[in-house]
C-alpha cells in the first residue's frame, strides 16, 4: 500500500498559502485546508486553495464538526472538499449525520480522535459501524509543541486498531519523526503540516518526505 502525504495548510498567511500550493502541490498527494484557515477566512478561502492548487489534487477541509452534521457538511461539499472531518467526540447523532450526508454528497468522511477520551472502547466500536473513509489519529499542536509524540500513542488508542488503509495520522509529523511513526503504523495518509509549511525550503522537506514513505514500499 502506497503512503500518501497530505499537506496541511494551517496558520498562515494567504500569501503563503498561494506560494505553497504553486510550489508544492505537485509534491504531495492532497492538500488539507485546516481550521485556523477556515477559521480566519471562512469557507470561501476552500475555493481559493481550489483555484491555486488546480483541479488535480484532493482537498481535505478539516471543519472538524462537532453539531449540525447536515448543514455543515453540505456547506463543506459546496465549497469544493473532497473530504470533511467531524470530531470523534461528536454526538452519535451528528456522526450518523455526516456519515449519511457525506455518502449523499459523494464526499468522504474522516474521523478525527482528537477529542476522543483514551478509555472509550464504546464509542470507537460506534465509530467503526459507520465505516468512515478515513479514521484520523490525532496529536494536537499544543501537545506536539510540548514535545509529546504520536508516535507514543497509537497501540493504547482505543483508535489505533483501524485497518491501515483508512488510517491518517496528524501532529507533530515531519522529517525527525516520520521515522519513528512508520515504525508503529503504516497509515495510508501522513499529515504534515509546519514542519512543510514554515520552512525556509519547504521543497526539500517535501522531497525528504517522499523519500521516507516511498522506502516503505521496497
Amino acid at each position: 500500500m502506497s503512503i500518501r502525504i497530505v499537506m496541511a495548510l494551517d496558520i498562515l498567511p494567504l500569501e503563503r498559502v498561494k506560494t505553497l500550493c504553486h510550489e508544492i502541490t505537485s509534491l504531495v498527494d492532497l492538500v488539507e485546508v485546516g481550521t485556523p484557515l477556515i477559521v480566519q477566512h471562512g469557507l470561501g478561502v476552500v475555493q481559493k486553495v481550489r483555484e491555486w492548487t488546480g483541479e488535480a489534487v484532493p482537498l481535505f477541509v478539516d471543519t472538524k464538526i462537532v453539531d449540525a452534521g447536515r448543514w455543515e457538511t453540505e456547506e463543506a461539499a459546496r465549497a469544493g472538499a473532497q473530504l470533511i472531518s467531524v470530531l470523534a467526540g461528536a454526538s452519535a447523532v451528528t456522526l450518523r449525520e455526516v456519515r449519511e450526508t457525506a455518502h449523499k454528497l459523494g464526499v468522504g468522511m474522516v474521523v478525527d480522535s482528537i477529542d476522543l477520551a483514551p478509555c472509550d472502547r464504546e464509542k470507537a466500536d460506534f465509530i467503526d459501524t459507520l465505516r468512515p473513509e478515513y479514521v484520523c489519529l490525532h496529536l494536537s499542536s499544543d501537545e506536539a509543541g510540548k514535545g509529546e509524540k504520536l508516535s507514543e500513542r497509537i497501540t493504547a488508542h482505543p483508535l489505533g486498531n483501524t485497518k491501515a488503509s483508512h488510517l491518517m495520522v496528524a501532529g507533530g509529523i515531519g522529517p525527525s519523526t516520520l521515522p519513528a511513526l512508520l515504525s508503529v503504523v503504516q497509515p495510508a495518509l501522513v499529515v504534515v503540516g509546519s514542519s512543510l509549511t514554515r520552512s525556509e525550503a519547504p521543497e526539500k522537506v517535501a522531497e525528504s518526505l517522499r523519500r521516507m514513505v516511498d522506502e516503505e514500499k521496497l
